[in-house]
């Protein structure tokens, strides 16, 4: 028997029983909607942080007292008792630039209070911040100026919080209250300057402003002022992971007994992104079960095609059929049940994967990765579910097989 007739067989096989070969391919298609779903989604996450975080400096890199053992950056010394945090003082500052390949420095104190305007209150976050180390918020001021080393009860405001929070908008001269809520301490400020829209620095968020550590240490009532992190940016980006090892090395002499982290920006992205790919790949394998369940249906179909069709076996077998054509026969027969349900799969897969992001507002993103996986692994189930019923086929006896009723 040819190839070409075994094709001519299946086809005709389908056209006769088009219903066995929908159910039988239902299964399959439901499953490869899964995957092609699942998977689409699950890229479109990726994709999604990926491009925002690209967005960010990927030269930075962050020093901040205690261990972050759940990342394995250069800071992430080992260690077999626990230590107290670091205190990171101008000390610290100092060693860092002289580190060679140490660009900017920000030492920066962060911390929350209740801001009053005209009336109106709204929790935010302060950041203390050395001005002459800011050039790079000088340059994104879009209403009156930054600070300047000078400046004592003077405040920089987000965009968001100037003209987001309140029901007036917050300009350079207005007078704003910050509460500290614990103490009941409070200070009045003075805007001076209010940055652009979406120019908040990778170190800051939308809801913040900015004062000096001199404001920062009264605001606070604070004898003993040490700083929350320090932000470095490295001269050349392709060498930050060997610049945040040698600062790491240099603080490791003053910081003996102390624990502390040095981590670049890049080392958090790849973490997140690659729990973006476990989680992808994750969706994709509960997407599979529901094909492994069609892979199952396809098998019992056939078993009763074969049992149905025993006298047909017989037949082809007594005018010489081989054992080997009866199976391959039966393999095709499967082969195609999944090809067919896997191209059905994927088109609808693709148009549900593009209505989920649409609807749900997320990003999603039909690879031909996506597409390639679906459509080999339908096709790869249905071939293997159905070996052992073109087994079975194959090694009927032919004399017993025409005699069958």
């Amino acid at each position: 028997m040819r190839l070409d007739d075994m094709f001519e067989y299946v086809l005709l096989s389908f056209r006769a029983d088009r219903g066995r070969a929908l159910m039988s391919s239902l299964g399959i298609i439901i499953g490869v909607i899964s995957i092609v779903v699942m998977l689409s989604v699950g890229e479109g996450l990726y994709g999604g942080v990926n491009e925002r975080f690209g967005d960010l400096d990927m030269d930075l890199i962050t020093v901040r007292p205690g261990s972050d053992m759940g990342h394995g950056g250069p800071g992430d010394r080992p260690r077999s008792t626990p230590e107290e945090p670091a205190e990171l003082s101008e000390k610290d500052v100092k060693i860092i630039e002289n580190v060679g390949g140490v660009g900017d420095v920000y030492p920066l104190k962060v911390t929350n209070a209740l801001l009053s305007f005209r009336g109106d209150n709204t929790t935010i976050r302060v950041l203390g911040v050395a001005p002459e180390n800011h050039a790079d918020l000088e340059e994104v001021v879009d209403r009156g100026r930054f600070l300047v080393d000078s400046d004592y009860k003077t405040a920089v405001v987000s965009h968001d919080v100037a003209d987001n929070f309140f029901r007036m908008k917050i300009s350079p001269g207005n007078k704003i209250r910050l509460y500290r809520t614990e103490e009941g301490r409070h200070m009045d400020f003075k805007v001076v300057g209010v940055l652009e829209e979406d120019e908040d620095p990778t170190y800051a968020s939308e809801n913040t402003i900015y004062i000096t550590h001199r404001a920062m240490e009264d605001l606070l009532d604070l004898e003993d002022y040490h700083y929350s992190m320090i932000m470095v940016r490295a001269k050349d980006s392709s060498r930050v992971e060997t610049v945040a090892e040698e600062m790491n090395e240099d603080l490791s002499r003053i910081h003996r007994d102390e624990a502390y982290t040095v981590e670049p920006l890049t080392t958090r992205l790849e973490s997140m992104l690659e729990i973006l790919v476990m989680i992808k790949y994750a969706l994709a394998g509960i997407g599979s079960i529901s094909l492994i369940v069609g892979a199952i249906g396809i098998s019992n179909v056939m078993m009763l095609t074969v049992r149905e069709r025993t006298q047909e076996i017989g037949v082809m077998k007594a005018i010489g059929a081989t054992a080997w054509e009866v199976r391959t026969l039966y393999l095709l027969d499967a082969g195609m049940l999944g090809l067919v349900g896997s191209l059905v799969g994927i088109l609808l897969g693709v148009l549900i994967s593009n209505v989920i992001g649409s609807v749900a507002m997320i990003p999603v993103a039909v690879t031909g990765q996506s597409i390639a996986f679906g459509l080999l692994f339908g096709v790869l189930i249905t071939s293997i579910a159905g070996v052992y019923p073109a087994n079975k086929a194959a090694k009927l006896d032919p004399i017993e097989a025409l005699q069958a009723e």
